[in-house]
């Protein structure tokens, strides 16, 4: 747990970059989407241009994220321009060896022309004409790539300046050894990924049997947050959004239309909403606008330190407008699976509580886009709400969001404070919380050194009498990534778990003092 506990510690950077990236996003898109024409319309070039350039950078980071997290986590222990430039060199190699050993036969979702690789060369293993790109395997990519590079670094520098490739610095001999093992890695993920993808498609299969059916619109939706936090989304949404998947309808001018955002689209746009379209779309109206900002202020609510509350308020007003004007489910997901995999679970099961809710009350708001993106879209925003007000045929729907996005955000902030102050320890592991309260007090010198004690959802801060008295190598044995030092007290990162063992150190000194005996 405190290994997983660290790779929080070191994502948390390209993470709050994707925060970034989806904040260009919004921006761009309000500024340049028609859809949004209602509310704001936009005729200059130059903001247009900026627009545009706003939405091309957000979508790279957005889509590419992988990549970034690859970056961080090469950097974590090597720390060199040896490490980056040996990882790149792996990706590329991996990323080329998936494409030229896959077979062709999966389906077109389960390729990407990452980094615009791509190739119409004939040599390839069972190459059959057109455009051949590289498997798109998501984190699992930056994953092996990430662990290849470490490795070969670690052992490169063991290389002999007397054997037979003595010539070869260290450097070098880092890239070619990282370049040779990636080929061997890409080569074997083209024979075994083909076996995923098949899994998958035989769920969307079993998905676009009954869409009508709660259930499997239940498991579309949690099958739809897993596939994103793992970069594959497109494999998912691409049958449902513009396939056969999600539906077909025939539109006055004799046209056959597939998929739920095209037929959305097509309906709105002539005023000739079914009734039908746009169940994939409605539960990120609630998820945006409503139950994501309640968690937020739910991790807000639960920092103790008044300094610190004032010091991220404003980062968690910017935050949660960002979610109801652009989405940060993304980011916010990857927050969650790094630093509380339980939380994240539970938000999972809500999620798909609220596809199979809105299926069964026939409530359906779409997404009106005319593109053909899954990655760095973003359905579900409060600017496409709006826009949806003052129309009569969508009121129910409207008004039933409103109400169950109310609901889920009172659901979200009270599930997050209760996770972080009651779950995040015992739920698994009984007896955990008690032995890390008390080892945590002998390590800072027991209850007679504390001064004071704050948390938040990541770290305890501890402030001390006697700071000589605090074992920070015990710390670290009990789970803690990091112990440093701040203006309030020394920071021990214990992860999703500060919130509870700050509450056990309070009770512990609250049970030191007897009514009438000064401290």
């Amino acid at each position: 747990m405190r290994n997983w506990h660290s790779l929080y510690e070191v994502l948390q950077f390209p993470i709050g970059v994707l925060f970034a990236a989806m904040f260009l996003l919004g921006l761009g898109n309000l500024l340049s989407n028609p859809a949004f024409s209602s509310l704001i319309s936009i005729h200059n070039n130059i903001v247009l241009a900026l627009a545009e350039a706003m939405i091309r950078i957000g979508s790279f980071l957005v889509t590419n994220y992988p990549l970034l997290f690859l970056i961080r986590l090469v950097t974590r222990k090597a720390g060199s321009a040896t490490s980056i430039i040996s990882a790149l060199s792996g990706y590329v190699t991996y990323l080329v060896m998936t494409m030229c050993f896959a077979p062709g036969n999966l389906p077109a979702t389960a390729y990407s022309s990452i980094l615009g690789i791509s190739t119409t060369s004939v040599n390839i293993v069972g190459a059959t004409g057109g455009v051949r790109y590289p498997l798109q395997t998501g984190v699992f990519a930056a994953a092996i790539v990430s662990a290849l590079t470490l490795w070969c670094f670690s052992r490169s520098r063991h290389h002999s300046e007397y054997g037979l490739f003595s010539f070869i610095s260290k450097d070098v001999w880092c890239v070619i050894q990282t370049i040779l093992v990636c080929m061997l890695a890409g080569a074997l993920m083209a024979f075994a990924w083909p076996y995923f993808i098949r899994l998958l498609q035989s769920q969307i299969r079993f998905i676009s049997a009954d869409t009508t059916n709660p259930m499997n619109l239940m498991m579309y939706g949690i099958l739809d947050r897993i596939t994103s936090v793992l970069n594959l989304n497109t494999v998912l949404r691409n049958p449902f959004w513009y396939g056969v998947s999600g539906g077909s309808w025939i539109s006055m001018a004799g046209a056959n239309l597939i998929g739920d955002v095209t037929i959305w689209t097509s309906q709105l746009s002539s005023s000739n909403l079914n009734g039908m379209a746009g169940r994939f779309i409605t539960p990120y109206y609630v998820l945006n606008i409503f139950a994501l900002p309640g968690m937020l202020w739910g991790m807000f609510s639960i920092r103790t330190d008044k300094v610190d509350r004032r010091r991220m308020l404003m980062f968690y007003i910017v935050v949660s407008l960002i979610s109801m004007f652009a989405g940060v489910i993304l980011p916010l997901e990857l927050t969650l699976v790094l630093l509380c995999p339980l939380l994240f679970g539970m938000h999972l099961m809500c999620t798909g509580i609220l596809f199979g809710v809105f299926q069964a009350m026939h409530v359906y708001l779409g997404f009106n886009y005319t593109g053909t993106g899954t990655m760095a879209v973003m359905p579900g925003t409060l600017p496409e709400y709006l826009t949806y007000l003052t129309n009569p045929h969508l009121r129910r729907a409207t008004m039933t969001i409103a109400l169950i996005g109310a609901g889920s955000f009172v659901l979200y902030f009270f599930m997050t404070r209760l996770y972080f102050r009651y779950l995040a320890l015992d739920l698994f592991h009984v007896g955990d919380r008690q032995r890390l309260v008390d080892g945590t007090i002998e390590a800072v010198g027991g209850v007679g050194n504390i001064k004071m004690t704050q948390s938040s959802q990541n770290r305890l801060v501890v402030s001390l009498y006697d700071p000589t008295k605090l074992n920070a190598a015990r710390l670290r044995q009990l789970g803690s990534v990091r112990v440093y030092e701040t203006k309030a007290g020394y920071a021990i990162s214990y992860g999703a778990a500060s919130t509870m063992v700050r509450m056990g150190i309070t009770q512990a000194i609250r049970n030191t003092i007897r009514p009438g005996t000064p401290r």
